[in-house]
C-alpha cells in the first residue's frame, strides 16, 4: 500500500513538472541615435516550451512586424513563420535569408568589411535578470564598411561595445528565435564566422543585451546608436499547444523579395517598399 502511494506521488511530481515545463517571459527593445532606431523599438510576448515558440509582438516599430503579429516555430527556429491574423497569411521567416537577400545588394555596391576583430573583454557571474542568475559578458567587435558605387565612394569604421547578460539555466532551444546570441549573418564569410566563434559559446540565453555601436565615417563624423534588449518577467508556466498552430485557413505569402506570395498573396516586403507582387 505503502508502495504504491509512493508511485502515486512520483507520478504525480513528473505529471506536475511536465505541466509546468513552459517559460512565458515578455521583452523590451529600446533603440536610441541613428537612423532607424526608433524601427527596432518593441515590446514582445513570448511562449517557449522545447523546440516549440511564439513570439507576439505587443508593440512594434518594424515595418512589416505590425502590433499583433507573431513568430512561431515548431522545430527550435530552424523553420520560422510570421503569421499575420488580421490578415490572416503567415509567411516563411528566414533572417539568414534576408540577409543573403542584402549581401547580394553589399557586392552590388561594392561593400566591403575590412580588418574585423572580436574581442571578449570579460566574463563573470553577475546578479539576477528577470529572477534568473546570469553571466555578465562583455565584447568589442570592430570593422571597417567600404563601399563604392557609381563613383561614390565611402567608408565607416565601426566600433560596437556589447554586454550581454545570460541565464545557463536556460536550455529550451525555440528562445533563440528572440533571444539570439548571435546577430544575423551580415554576407562577409569570414566576418560572420568570427562573429559566432565567440558569441556561440555564450551559455544559455542572453535575458539582457546592451549595445553601444559608434560609426564614424572618413570625414570624422561620429553617430552613436545604443539597443537595449532586456526580458522584463519571466516564469515557468503550463503552456497550451494550440499557440503554436497555425490556423488552417491563413494564406501563405512571402516576405522575400520576387517570392511567390502563395495563391493570391501580396508580397508583404515589396508592399513596405511600395511596390507590388
Amino acid at each position: 500500500m505503502i508502495k504504491r502511494a509512493a508511485v502515486a506521488i512520483l507520478v504525480a511530481l513528473v505529471a506536475a513538472q511536465a505541466a509546468w515545463a513552459g517559460v512565458v517571459f515578455t521583452a523590451v527593445t529600446k533603440a536610441d541615435g541613428g537612423k532607424g532606431a526608433e524601427q527596432q523599438n518593441s515590446t514582445v510576448k513570448g511562449w517557449v516550451d522545447g523546440d516549440l515558440a511564439r513570439i507576439e509582438f505587443v508593440e512594434s516599430n518594424a515595418p512589416f512586424m505590425a502590433k499583433g503579429t507573431y513568430l512561431i516555430t515548431t522545430d527550435g527556429g530552424k523553420e520560422v513563420f510570421l503569421v499575420n491574423p488580421k490578415e490572416k497569411t503567415y509567411s516563411r521567416f528566414d533572417i539568414e535569408g534576408m540577409m543573403q537577400f542584402a549581401g547580394g545588394a553589399m557586392k552590388m555596391m561594392n561593400m566591403k568589411v575590412s580588418d574585423p576583430k572580436v574581442e571578449k573583454l570579460g566574463q563573470a557571474p553577475d546578479g539576477l535578470v528577470a529572477g534568473l542568475p546570469t553571466i555578465h559578458y562583455q565584447f568589442r567587435t570592430t570593422y571597417t564598411m567600404s563601399m563604392s558605387f557609381m563613383g561614390m565612394k565611402k567608408s565607416t569604421r565601426v566600433v560596437k561595445e556589447e554586454e550581454v547578460w545570460s541565464a545557463p539555466k536556460l536550455v529550451e532551444a525555440a528562445l533563440g528565435i528572440w533571444l539570439r546570441k548571435s546577430p544575423p549573418k551580415m554576407g562577409d564569410d569570414s566576418f560572420d564566422n568570427l562573429l559566432r566563434a565567440e558569441m556561440d559559446k555564450i551559455e544559455g540565453f542572453p535575458l539582457k543585451r546592451k549595445i553601444v555601436q559608434t560609426s564614424t565615417d572618413e570625414k570624422g563624423k561620429s553617430e552613436v546608436m545604443t539597443i537595449l534588449t532586456e526580458v522584463t518577467s519571466l516564469e515557468m508556466s503550463s503552456v497550451s499547444a494550440s499557440l503554436f498552430e497555425i490556423p488552417a485557413d491563413y494564406k501563405e505569402t512571402s516576405l522575400m523579395p520576387f517570392g511567390e506570395g502563395g495563391e493570391g498573396g501580396e508580397n508583404p516586403f515589396l508592399k513596405m517598399m511600395g511596390g507590388k507582387k
